[in-house]
């Protein structure tokens, strides 16, 4: 597996890091963690075939996380009509809400149901998620549990011999600790030092306690605000201290090999 970071960062942009999103390269196809601002540009900018995207998920509706979405679906709509391009379905997953959630964008707002005309919905099968397992073959296993972030869930995935836990945006949660029980992979939002945290996120120490607790091997932090950007260096040796393990604390465009 490779983890490319579309998105390390928030609405907030810096130099190094802006938006939400995560790609995972398996022998499955892209699974898309998150689809926020700029995710597009930079998969065409890194030469990512983007009819390979083949899962999308999300994990809840704010718009650093969700921005691009409707950008893809009407670029595959398109695509596949004037060029006979993205064929394959198209698994969108995301919280409870989700089907209402496409539903207002698409067919109720009167600004932009013509979309429908071009059969952006071609093939898109929508999976609401709340806890417990939403996917399950000898291939790919998804489950997702609950967290404290506006109707948000998190996502545990096995698939190619690697389990991985995506945090999306949350308060240090009881339920994510269990759900990434021997994880190799957890990938946590760190939004903002200890002291200054606004919102249902978590610190930088709060990180850290986290990640001594669940000790993965591979320790990736994202969803960090500008307050963070002076911290780079110290929260990565913090994490490492704490977890025994590798720990990226990545910009835009990164890759991690698994």
């Amino acid at each position: 597996m490779r983890i490319i970071v579309l998105g390390a960062g928030t609405i907030i942009p810096t130099r190094e890091r802006f938006g939400s999103s995560i790609l995972l390269e398996t022998s499955l196809g892209g699974i898309l963690l998150d689809i926020g601002p700029g995710t597009i540009e930079k998969l065409k900018r890194i030469g990512y075939e983007l009819e390979t995207i083949n899962r999308i998920l999300i994990t809840h509706f704010h718009i650093d996380h969700v921005s691009d979405l409707l950008p893809f679906l009407k670029m595959r709509g398109l695509s596949w009509k004037s060029y006979g391009r993205f064929k394959e379905p198209l698994d969108i997953y995301g919280p409870r809400g989700l089907n209402d959630f496409i539903e207002d964008l698409l067919v109720k707002n009167r600004f932009l149901s013509y979309l429908m005309n071009l059969d952006v919905l071609r093939d898109v099968r929508l999976h609401e998620c709340w806890e417990g397992i939403v996917a399950a073959d000898e291939r790919l296993e998804i489950r997702s549990v609950p967290v404290e972030h506006f109707n948000g869930v998190a996502y545990r995935i096995r698939v190619d011999g690697i389990d991985l836990v995506y945090s999306g945006d949350t308060m240090p949660d009881e339920r994510l600790i269990r759900l990434a029980e021997n994880v190799d992979v957890l990938i946590h939002e760190c939004s903002y030092p200890s002291g200054q945290k606004l919102g249902k996120h978590t610190s930088d120490e709060e990180l850290i306690e986290i990640v001594s607790r669940i000790r993965p091997r591979i320790t990736i932090a994202v969803h960090l605000y500008p307050e963070m950007e002076g911290r780079v260096q110290s929260l990565r040796e913090s994490l490492r201290r704490a977890s025994g393990g590798l720990v990226y604390v990545p910009s835009d465009l990164d890759v991690i090999e698994v």
